[in-house]
Order: C-alpha cells, then sequence, then structure tokens
C-alpha cells in the first residue's frame, strides 16, 4: 500500500486571477480541482484581471485553418468536467482593495490575465502565470508553425512582484509536439498542470526560488499567409504516415525497426561510432539490459516480431564479438518491455515494464534466465513506464518511475517520480515530496538504470524532441538524493548525429566498461 505523502505544516494561500466573462478551459478546471483537494493550499478568495495588450491575430486563412484542424481534432481530445471547478471559482469571495496588506501569498492567473499594481502589492510572494512560447494562453494560432520546425515546445511559469511589468522564469519545460497545433496546444496545456503544481510547492518551501533564472521568452510574432502552406503540408504528410501504419498489407509503411549496438567504454561521453552492431535475433530488439550471471554476461532486451502487437523479454549470452541465440525470458499475454533486472542478497529480480496491465510488477527467478514467478504489484489502476530500483549507500531504497497522470493524453514521458521503497516486495511507498521530480520530454523519461562511476551515480534519460519518440539520449547526474529533494544535471547529449544511419536514439545500460544502447532505422513514433 502506498503511504500518504507528509502535508506541509502552513498552506501557501492563493488567490485566483481571472478574467470577468470567460469560461474555465479544461486544463484550468483540472488545475483548480487540484488545488482545491490539496492540503497543500488555501484558496482565500479570487482578483479580477486585466486583460495584456493582446498580439495582431493572424490573417483569415490562418485562423480558417485552425479552426478546421479543431473540428477534425475535437473528438480526440477527451473533455474534461469543469462544472465543480467553475463553482468553486464562483463562490471565492471577490478580495477588496483596501484589504490588510498583504492577504494572500501567490496570486495565480488564470488564463491572460494580469493584476494591477494595486491588487500585486497585495501578494506576498507575488503573482504567478503561465506563458507557451511567451503567449499568455495555448492559442496555437499564433505559433503554429513551430509545431513542426521547433524541437519542442517550452512552457514558461513567470513570478512578478511588484513595480515588475515582465517578472521572472521560475521553471521553463520543454513539451515534444503532438502532430498539429491543436493536439499540441490541449497536450501542452494538460502536461503544464502539474508543472504549476511543482512550482507552487517550490514557492511553499523556497520564496526565493529561481531567483537566478532568465527572463520569459518573448511572444512570438503570429503565424501569416506565408507560414499556411507548409504547414499545411507537414499536417497533411505527418497524418498520411500515420494512417499508413494502421493499413493491412502492402499499403502499410514499414514497421519499427529497433537495433541494439554494444562497445566498451569506462566514460560517459561514449563514442558510438566505436560500437558494434548485434546480430538481429528478432525483429525488434529495445530496450537493452546487461547482467552477469555465473561468470557470464546476459543481455535481456524487448522482443517483436513484425507483425506483433505485443511485446515478450527475450535473453541472450554476449560475449566479444558474438551473441548467442536467444531464449523467451518471460511472456504474457500483455505487452513486456524495459526488462530491468538487479540483485538482491541472493536473488535475482526482474521488473519489465507492464502499463498494459496497469500495475507495476516485480518477478523473481525461479531458474535463470527462463524460469519467473511473480514476487509483487503495485500501483494497482496505474501507468507507470520505465521504472527502476535501486539502493543508496545509505542503504535506502528508491524506484524512479514514469507515471502518468492524465485525463486526456497518456504520456510518459514529461515527468519523472521518485518514491522511497522498501526493497522488491514493494510493502511500502512513499512519494518523495517534490514530485514529480523532474519535468519535460526532453529530460524526464528514464533510457535505462542508474549508472555508478566512483562516487557518482548517473541517470539515462530520453531527449524525445520533434514529434519524435526516442530521438536522442541524455546523460543526467545525479547531484543530490534524499528525502527532501532531488536533483540532476545534464552531462552529456547523444543525438542520431552520433551513430550514422540512425533517426533515432532510445536506451543506455553500462556492465562496469561494457555499454548496449538501441537504436532506430525507421521513424520512432509511439
Amino acid at each position: 500500500m502506498r503511504d500518504a505523502c507528509t502535508k506541509p505544516s502552513t498552506p501557501l494561500r492563493l488567490a485566483l486571477a481571472y478574467t470577468p466573462g470567460e469560461t474555465l478551459t479544461d486544463a484550468q478546471a483540472m488545475l483548480l480541482d487540484r488545488l482545491s483537494a490539496s492540503g497543500e493550499f488555501q484558496l482565500v478568495g479570487k482578483l479580477a484581471g486585466q486583460r495584456p495588450t493582446v498580439m495582431r491575430r493572424p490573417p483569415f486563412l490562418v485562423r480558417w485553418a485552425l479552426a478546421a484542424e479543431r473540428y477534425l481534432m475535437s473528438r480526440r481530445i477527451a473533455k474534461y468536467d469543469t462544472a465543480a471547478a467553475t463553482a468553486r471559482l464562483a463562490e471565492l469571495s471577490e478580495i477588496r482593495d483596501d484589504a490588510a496588506r498583504p492577504v494572500f501569498d501567490v496570486a495565480l492567473v488564470l488564463g491572460a490575465s494580469t493584476l494591477a499594481q494595486k491588487h500585486l502589492q497585495l501578494a506576498r510572494v507575488g503573482e504567478v502565470s503561465v506563458t507557451y512560447e511567451g503567449s499568455s494562453t495555448p492559442d496555437w494560432i499564433g505559433t503554429c508553425r513551430t509545431v513542426f520546425t521547433a524541437p519542442n515546445i517550452k512552457v514558461d511559469i513567470v513570478l512578478r512582484k511588484l513595480g515588475e511589468t515582465i517578472g521572472r522564469t521560475l521553471r521553463r519545460a520543454a513539451y515534444n509536439p503532438k502532430p498539429g497545433a491543436v493536439l499540441t496546444g490541449a497536450f501542452v496545456a494538460e502536461k503544464t498542470v502539474l508543472l504549476v503544481l511543482r512550482t507552487l510547492k517550490d514557492l511553499q518551501s523556497n520564496p526565493d526560488f529561481g531567483h537566478d533564472l532568465a527572463e520569459p521568452l518573448p511572444p512570438r510574432a503570429p503565424s501569416g499567409h506565408a507560414d499556411l502552406l507548409p504547414y499545411l503540408g507537414s499536417f497533411l504528410s505527418t497524418a498520411c504516415q500515420r494512417l499508413a501504419r494502421r493499413l493491412p498489407g502492402k499499403l502499410s509503411s514499414p514497421n519499427l525497426t529497433w537495433r541494439v549496438m554494444s562497445g566498451t567504454s569506462d566514460r560517459m561521453d561514449i563514442n558510438l561510432r566505436d560500437a558494434w552492431d548485434l546480430p538481429a535475433n528478432a525483429y525488434f530488439m529495445a530496450d537493452p539490459f546487461l547482467f552477469e550471471h555465473d561468470g557470464e554476461t546476459w543481455i535481456f532486451y524487448e522482443a517483436m516480431g513484425q507483425n506483433d502487437s505485443n511485446g515478450w523479454i527475450e535473453a541472450a549470452r554476449l560475449g566479444e564479438g558474438f551473441l548467442s541465440p536467444s531464449v523467451v525470458a518471460l511472456k504474457r499475454p500483455y505487452h513486456l518491455s524495459y526488462p530491468y533486472l538487479f540483485r538482491e542478497g541472493n536473488d535475482i529480480f526482474m521488473v519489465p515494464e507492464t502499463q498494459q496491465k496497469m500495475r507495476l510488477e516485480v518477478w523473481k527467478a525461479k531458474t535463470f534466465p527462463t524460469e519467473w514467478e511473480l514476487h509483487a504489484t503495485a500501483f494497482e489502476g496505474e501507468y507507470l513506464a520505465d521504472s527502476s530500483l535501486f539502493r543508496t549507500e545509505d542503504g535506502q531504497c528508491w524506484l524512479l518511475t514514469n507515471l502518468s497522470d492524465h485525463y486526456a493524453f497518456q504520456d510518459h514521458s514529461s515527468e519523472l517520480y521518485l518514491f522511497a521503497v522498501d526493497g522488491p516486495d514493494l510493502a511500502s511507498i512513499v512519494p518523495h515530496p517534490q514530485n514529480p521530480v523532474v519535468i519535460g520530454s526532453d529530460v524526464a523519461r528514464n533510457a535505462g538504470s542508474v549508472i555508478r562511476r566512483e562516487a557518482s551515480i548517473y541517470r539515462p534519460s530520453q531527449n524525445n524532441s520533434f514529434g519524435v519518440y526516442g530521438y536522442g539520449l541524455n546523460i543526467m547526474e545525479i547531484t543530490r538524493l534524499d528525502h527532501m529533494a532531488y536533483e540532476e544535471r545534464l552531462v552529456h547529449r547523444f543525438t542520431p548525429e552520433d551513430k550514422p544511419g540512425s533517426i533515432g536514439l532510445h536506451h543506455l545500460n553500462m556492465l562496469r566498461d561494457r555499454y548496449v544502447i538501441d537504436w532506430c532505422t525507421t521513424s520512432p513514433d509511439r
């Protein structure tokens, strides 16, 4: 059973800055519901904001094209029930201009409103707002061309204090765009809910959080007629590619082809040109893990056939320049991937990804490597991906996982969660107070288990950019890990340029000086 998080002793007092007459969006309603349900925040009232200067509108044809896209995509975006949040906002009392100062900690901006200085002086900390590529709303009419040209969509959480006109960025996260402006806007708006909640937690514990960050991104100019045809061409091309993958027989495009390469290096900035490609024991080989047993090195990986819908786990012995024929290690009636193995005492455990089963599973080896029994389960009813268990020098066991907290867009690439656990039994699971500890599609998702080098711990992570799942790899050094804080920094980044002929690098695992990495030879999209 998952233990409850420790709640702060003093809730952060929030006032909502809103524009009278405007209805709540799905994302705003979701945020308001989360704030109301949390004991970490107290909603003390609301303030009528003022609309900022409106940016020049795009021309008619651009607005028409985006309206048509919204109509076509409307059925793909699940609607959120905004009734409870709308009623909660209506119930909040208006804060008087002559109230005692300050009367709240943070003014949280909903939409494009901004507070006048007479209202801003009522806030102990200041005004918190969200900008999407510099825009105050995720209205992708003005920035639709960035969906197919930029590596990702950047979101800033901005703090403005009394006397300031611009403010400063407290947090910035990058999100992998969806195929099209409308889906991207809805997806990023939903993801921003967790980014706002995490920032408010940071402000509660430290009002000076983020003081050294840069100014927010400036607004982009609206798209014009010259942008429309290239955008529509990219949109239609992407839509046709996705449709072709769903068609049977000869009309379908080739399936994904993932391969595994191996090499040796005692450094973290690996030269991938020195690696050698392993034989294709399966049509699809991904998520490779190395494990030593009885003096032999084994590689476990996700395997699939060309037309299979569910993956399974295979294993093979890996030597100098050879890979033995593989054996099936674990196969279930649901999809398996990411076969993370570890040893605890005399026992060997595997934590494969089982999100299709909507839970976390820990398997224990009966006869290595082909016989396993289910040892423990946790997170029933939740979607988890790419989970790893490891112990620090103090003996504490930690679980790093990518949990999808969503209502419309199930996504495992944007947030990393950390839990203190008792070990493979998973009898005690305590969420870290900073969850999610890492946010952003370019850094959050696990890409292998932690790597130890002397006194340092590194976390491989995925760089999901350019609308591509598994575009590149990062090496993140964990600089702080305890029950109060988690911190990491980027030390190296791999892109397809490091592996000629590839268009995606997805996963890294190391055993002493040997490493394995999977790479893609077709467009990785999932």
